[in-house]
């Protein structure tokens, strides 16, 4: 892969976030992140992106008003597939946020950093 991977990181919780940084910078990911769901949506306006992990509960805007958001007013340039970041397996949520655009969901607790570095050579 000549160019770097582009990832946006929409996650609020701090440890998380750091710890996706950290993985997909190791793997040789150019990654972006947002710390909630307004700042995600400017980011993710911007457009460029191969990948966008985005989180499902998240204060000012949660996952699912980011997509709605993302839906309303497509990026400039086109996003690749957006992953959401959830604990919440069976949640009526994730529907409704695959029904909004979203690719899949990632359980946060269920993955070590190579599940997630696998999950992610998927999407791309």
């Amino acid at each position: 892969m000549s160019e770097k991977a582009k990832i946006l990181v929409i996650e609020d919780d701090l440890y998380t976030r750091d710890l996706y940084i950290e993985v997909l910078n190791g793997a040789g990911y150019e990654v972006v992140a947002a710390v909630d769901g307004e700042e995600g949506v400017l980011k993710a306006s911007e457009g460029g992106y191969n990948l966008i992990l985005l989180d499902v509960m998240m204060p000012k805007m949660n996952g699912l008003e980011v997509l709605k958001a993302l839906k309303e007013k497509p990026p400039q340039k086109q996003n690749g597939p957006v992953v959401l970041l959830t604990n919440l397996a069976h949640d009526p949520v994730i529907k409704e946020a695959l029904e909004l655009g979203a690719k899949n969901y990632l359980i946060k607790s269920d993955m070590d950093p190579a599940q997630l570095l696998n999950k992610i050579k998927s999407y791309l």
